[in-house]
C-alpha cells in the first residue's frame, strides 16, 4: 500500500473556480478507492495550513517546504510516499527529479490570451511548465487538445498522460422546472473573455427569432457585465435573458435537465467541465467548434463554426436530440471514480517493483 499526499493548497486560493471543483471532485474520488491511503495535505498539517491563509502565505513556498520535508522523512523512513499536485506547479526540490510526483497541466490559456495576464504570470508560468516537461513526473493533461497545445510551446514531457476531469453529475435528469419557464438554453459558467458571451447572445436571438427557445438563462459571476452587454437590444429581447447568479448544485442541475440546450462558443477551453456535466445529463450542446469541443463532443453536440449557422440543421438536431436520448461517450470515463483509478494506476508500476525488491 502507498500513501497518497494530496496537495489541496488550491483552497488558498479563492478565485481557482473549476481548478478547485476538479481537485475536491479528484480527492473525493481517489479516497474512495481501496488499497491506497489518501492523506489531503491540508488535513495533515492543518494549523500550518490555517496559519498560511490566515497570513496570506505563497502557495508554492508553502508546497515547496511541505514536499521536501515529506521527501525527507520518505528517504529516512522508507515509506512509499506519492505526492499528487493539482494546479500546474511542481515545488522546487533538490531531492531528484519528482518522480515520486502527479501533477495536472488544466490549459494553456495565457498563450492564447496573453493580454489578460501580466508578464510576471506569464513568466512563471512558463518557467513552471518548462520545469513540469524536464522532469520525471507523471504530467497529467485533461484533453489530448490540452496536451497537443502544451507540445506547441514546450518539449513534450517524459512520463505524459490524458486524463479527462471527473464529472460529477446524476446519471439521470433531475426533474425539469416547470413549463411555465419555457424553452431555455442554459449559460452555466462565470464570465471570462474567452466564454464569448456576446457570441452567445448573438446566437440566442437567431435561435429566439427563428421560434427555437424563448429565453436564454446564465448562472455564475457576471451579472454586470452581461448587464451591460444586453442593454442596447430590443427591450422584448432583453426581458427574456435571465442572469440568476451563483446558484446551488441542486438547483443547476434542474437548470441543466430542463434545458432545450446547454450553450457554450468559447474560444478557448482545455475541458469544459459545464458542457461535460450537461452532455453526462443527457442534455443536448450547442457548441463553438474548437478542437477540444470536437474531441470530447464531437458526435453528441452541435458545433457552430460561425455566427451564420444554419438554424434549420439546428432545430433539427434539438428535436431529434431528445428524442433519441442520446448518451455522451465518455461519461462512463468522467465518473469520478473511474478518473481516481486512472491517476492511482499511474504509479501502481512503481509501488509493484518497490514491493517485489523486499
Amino acid at each position: 500500500m502507498a500513501t497518497y499526499l494530496f496537495y489541496d493548497t488550491i483552497r488558498l486560493n479563492r478565485g481557482a473556480g473549476g481548478v478547485l471543483n476538479v481537485s475536491e471532485l479528484l480527492l473525493r474520488g481517489m479516497r474512495l478507492a481501496e488499497g491506497d491511503r489518501i492523506e489531503a495535505i491540508s488535513e495533515r498539517h492543518p494549523r500550518l495550513f490555517a496559519a498560511a491563509r490566515r497570513v496570506g502565505f505563497s502557495r508554492f513556498l508553502l508546497e515547496t517546504l511541505l514536499y521536501n520535508y515529506h521527501g525527507l522523512r520518505r528517504l529516512a523512513s522508507g515509506e512509499r510516499v506519492f505526492s499528487l499536485f493539482p494546479n500546474y506547479f511542481l515545488p522546487f526540490s533538490p531531492l531528484g527529479r519528482h518522480r515520486d510526483s502527479i501533477v495536472i497541466v488544466h490549459d494553456l490559456q495565457y498563450k492564447s490570451y496573453p493580454q489578460y495576464f501580466s508578464r510576471t504570470k506569464r513568466l512563471w508560468l512558463d518557467w513552471s511548465l518548462r520545469r513540469a516537461a524536464r522532469s520525471e513526473a507523471d504530467v497529467v493533461f485533461i484533453s489530448q487538445s490540452s496536451q497537443q497545445d502544451f507540445e506547441r510551446h514546450f518539449p513534450p514531457c517524459r512520463h505524459a498522460a490524458v486524463i479527462f476531469n471527473p464529472v460529477d453529475a446524476p446519471r439521470a435528469p433531475a426533474p425539469a422546472p416547470a413549463p411555465a419557464c419555457g424553452r431555455y438554453l442554459i449559460a452555466a459558467y462565470h464570465y471570462y473573455p474567452h466564454k464569448n458571451f456576446s457570441g452567445t447572445l448573438a446566437l440566442f436571438v437567431r435561435m429566439k427569432q427563428a421560434g427555437l427557445v424563448d429565453w436564454l438563462d446564465i448562472t455564475g459571476n457576471g451579472a454586470a457585465e452581461v448587464k451591460r452587454m444586453v442593454a442596447g437590444l430590443d427591450p422584448a429581447l432583453r426581458d427574456c435573458i435571465r442572469h440568476r447568479g451563483l446558484v446551488s448544485r441542486e438547483a443547476l442541475i434542474r437548470l441543466y435537465g430542463g434545458a432545450t440546450a446547454f450553450i457554450s462558443l468559447s474560444t478557448f477551453e482545455g475541458f469544459n467541465l459545464s458542457a461535460a456535466e450537461a452532455a453526462t445529463l443527457g442534455v443536448p450542446l450547442v457548441l463553438s467548434d474548437i478542437p477540444v469541443h470536437r474531441e470530447l463532443f464531437g458526435g453528441y453536440a452541435f458545433l457552430v463554426g460561425d455566427a451564420a449557422c444554419d438554424l434549420d440543421e439546428l432545430g433539427r438536431y434539438l428535436a431529434g436530440h431528445r428524442g433519441a436520448h442520446a448518451a455522451w461517450p465518455h461519461a462512463e470515463a468522467c465518473a469520478p471514480a473511474a478518473v481516481a483509478g486512472r491517476y492511482l494506476t499511474l504509479k501502481r508500476e512503481a509501488v509493484a517493483l518497490a514491493g517485489a525488491m523486499q
